[in-house]
Order: structure tokens, then sequence, then C-alpha cells
């Protein structure tokens, strides 16, 4: 198995999540090296493409996981929330990126049906759960777009020759032009890999053949020596 699934499928305590919020780099180091052993071919660069947005996905894993183990520590005296509803919360946290006024409005409402004596303080216990979860999730994010990013942007320029290479038959030139588009999108906005995988998005572009670099015309010193 690769080396930054397992950095994730460790964190199974309050610690370990502070421990990886403390140092995001164990993660997307591993992830790094786990990647740089990609051929550089169309399956390569797919395959590549597919681990990228599967850590974005464990990510997403991780963060209902954290969300969990961070209200269960501080509900621990409150049992207003229901474990299943507990639950729901945390399976659902990565919804609540950006919206967390909608969480504490659901929260409290649980909470007062569930009998606490202060469900804003019940809420509020909730929300700072949330707060710190989606912090680390936006951390890892952050870092898997930025290597996203850098690995597109390094890899587009080879994609671009093969496009134009003469010596490449017409349907691999094809697929390397739809490829490099599909780089240089990705290096722009690393965001681009979230919505499909990499061959369906190659599939979007036009199917057209890039055009080789112009030859170089022979001098008067070159037809020489060929004579």
């Amino acid at each position: 198995m690769s080396a930054a699934p397992l950095v994730l499928d460790r964190v199974h305590s309050l610690g370990a999540v502070a421990a990886l919020a403390a140092d995001p780099g164990a993660y997307l180091g591993a992830l790094e090296r786990d990647l740089a052993a990609a051929p550089a071919t169309l399956a390569g660069l797919e395959a590549r493409d597919a681990a990228l947005r599967a850590a974005l996905g464990a990510i997403d894993a991780l963060a209902a996981r954290a969300m969990r183990l961070q209200l269960d520590h501080a509900l621990a005296a409150d049992a207003s929330i229901a474990p299943v509803t507990r639950n729901v919360f945390a399976t659902t946290i990565v919804s609540y990126a950006g919206s967390l006024e909608r969480l504490a409005d659901r929260a409290a409402d649980v909470a007062a049906r569930g009998g606490a004596r202060d469900p804003g303080a019940v809420a509020g216990s909730v929300v700072g759960a949330a707060r710190t979860v989606l912090a680390l999730r936006d951390r890892l994010r952050a870092g898997v777009l930025e290597l996203a990013r850098d690995l597109a942007a390094a890899s587009a320029p080879d994609a671009d020759r093969l496009a134009r290479d003469r010596r490449l038959e017409a349907a691999p030139r094809t697929r390397w032009g739809q490829a490099r588009r599909d780089l240089e999108a990705v290096a722009a906005d690393p965001s681009a890999l979230v919505g499909a995988p990499m061959a369906a998005r190659m599939a979007a572009y036009p199917a057209q053949l890039d055009e080789p670099p112009a030859e170089a015309e022979p001098t008067f010193v070159s037809m020489i020596e060929l004579d």
C-alpha cells in the first residue's frame, strides 16, 4: 500500500488528529513521494490524477472520522445530542464548510429537543469541533491542490512536445494534445481535477492535431555539408 493513505488510516484518536494538524507535511510529503514514481505516459498521468483525486476523498473521510472524535469529546458530559445524530453531523461535516451558522442552528435545535439546559452552549461546542476539523481539512486539501498544480505545470511541456512530435501517429499525438490542455487547466486552477477523472476531462477538448514546430530553413553551410 502507498505511504500516504497509511498516514490518514492511522488517525483514530484526538491525539493523532492533533499531531496531523501540527504536521500536515507528514501526509503531504508521503503523497508527493508516492506520486514521484508515476511514469511519464498517458496512463501514468491518469493514474497520478486518480491518486490525487483519491487523496482529496481520503481527506474528506478523515474529516468525518475526526469530527466524530471531536464531538464525542466535546459532548462527553451532554446527552441532548444522541450518538446517531452526532454521527450524522460527522458524516456530513464537509457539507457545512462555509456555512457553520447552519450547523449551529441545527445543533441548537437538536439540543433543545433533547432537553439541553443551554442549547446555545451545546451548539457552540459542535461548531467549535467543526472549526477544528474543517481547518485541518482545508490545510490538507490546500497542500494536495498545490501539489497537483506543481505536477501539472511540470508535465505540460513534455505533453506539448509529444503532441507536436512528427514521429508519432495521429491518434497518440491527439491524445497528448488533449492531455496538455488538461494539464495547463489544472496548473491554472487545480480544483479542476475535482470534477471528473482526467480521461473524461481530456475527452472534452477538441480532437485535433497540434502543429509541429517549424523546421529550420537549411543554411548555405548545411547544404554544403550535405553535398
